[in-house]
Order: structure tokens, then sequence, then C-alpha cells
């Protein structure tokens, strides 16, 4: 039994649908048989009337039903295609105001900052990737800011004690720090 949905045309119900012989004329169709043939085979299969105009109508209504699902399956992919770039849209504002933030706290001399925000920039641009699927599974990078940190006091420490030497002492103090690194 065949119970009419909301979105079906209001009619007597036809025929195809009392027997059940949806399945069949769809089968039917599928094969280029004509309106009249369709009728003739479910007549004689079903050992009931079945009239052209019956089959007819039941198509009639069958299409326009499809066409009406295709329309909001449609208009339903937009709006989900719509607010996925919107999200995206979102997405990539914040990356870019984190890597802003980054930028100015780079340039006041903040590294811990800086180093922080591009840690949370590559974190939503991964995130972004993944509800993309253009995530690629890559060796996770980590940035240690203790040891930015010794070394930019060492840097600092070096810069005084260059300073604080002569030229001689100085040679040789590059010249050693030189041979250090190299081993």
């Amino acid at each position: 039994m065949h119970i009419r949905t909301r979105n079906e045309p209001d009619m007597v119900t036809n025929q195809i649908i009392k027997l059940n012989l949806e399945p069949r004329l769809a089968a039917l169709k599928t094969e280029g048989k004509t309106e009249r043939q369709i009728a003739d085979i479910l007549s004689k299969e079903s050992n009931q009337k079945v009239t052209k105009s019956s089959v007819h109508r039941y198509l009639a209504s069958h299409d326009q039903l499809c066409r009406e699902v295709v329309e909001k399956n449609n208009k339903l992919k937009a709006k989900v295609i719509e607010l996925e770039l919107d999200t995206v849209q979102a997405r990539q504002e914040l990356i870019d105001k984190i890597r802003q933030l980054g930028e100015k706290a780079e340039q006041d001399g903040d590294l811990k900052t800086a180093l922080y925000a591009l840690d949370k920039a590559i974190a939503a641009l991964d995130s972004l990737d993944k509800r993309l699927g253009r995530f690629t599974a890559q060796p996770e990078v980590q940035v240690n800011v203790q040891s930015i940190q010794v070394n930019r006091q060492f840097n600092e420490f070096m810069k005084i004690v260059l300073e604080e030497v002569d030229l001689d002492g100085r040679a040789s103090i590059v010249s050693k720090l030189k041979q250090a690194a190299l081993c």
C-alpha cells in the first residue's frame, strides 16, 4: 500500500500505486517502452486493467515530484556550500589576524609571543586543511622557546664580550667559536 506524502500531488490514487506496480513501471520505462506498451504489459502481468492514461498520469506526477526533490536538493547543496565557504573565510581571517599579531610581536622584539602566534597559525592552517580534506600527514614541527631564549641570551653575551676585548682577543674568540661550530 502506498501512503501519499505531503509533497505528492492531490489526486485519486493511481492504478499503478494501488497495484504496487511502480518498480515494474520504472523498469519498463528504463527499457524505453512507450506508455501504451507499459500499460499493456502491466495489464497482462497484474491481471488488472491498466490504461495508457493511468501510466501517463503516474509518470507526469512522478516526474514533477522528482523535479521538486532535485530542486530542493540543489538548493540544499548550495546552502551547504555557502556555509562551508563562510566558515573557510572566517578561519582564513583568523589565521591572517594571528599572523599580523605575530609580526607585530616580532617587530616589538617579543620573540616568545611571535613564536606562539606562529605555532597557533600553523595549528589553524592544519585544522583548515583537515576540514578541506587537504591534510597530508607531516611531522609536527615544535619550536622550543627556551632554546631560542638561551640562544638570544648567548648572542647578547657574545656581543658584549666582543665589544669589551681588543681586536686580537676578538679575532681569537671568533676563531675558537668557528672551530667549535665545525665540530
